[in-house]
């Protein structure tokens, strides 16, 4: 589970990035894709796992 989260983490971060970098905004760069997208799917992995879990502590 660690792995994957990681994985999906990095990759969102490289998602943001490109577009940040491509989408005619300005200024470039102010819309923090490259923060939000890896938010979101660290948040969404630790929400995935505690639904597997069940909500039990380990």
């Amino acid at each position: 589970m660690y792995l994957q989260a990681t994985v999906l983490t990095l990759l969102a971060w490289f998602v943001g990035l490109f577009l940040d970098a491509n989408l005619d905004w300005q200024p470039k760069g102010s819309l923090c894709f490259t923060t939000l997208f890896p938010l979101l799917t660290m948040g969404l992995c630790i929400l995935k796992a505690i639904k597997e879990n069940g909500g039990k502590r380990e």
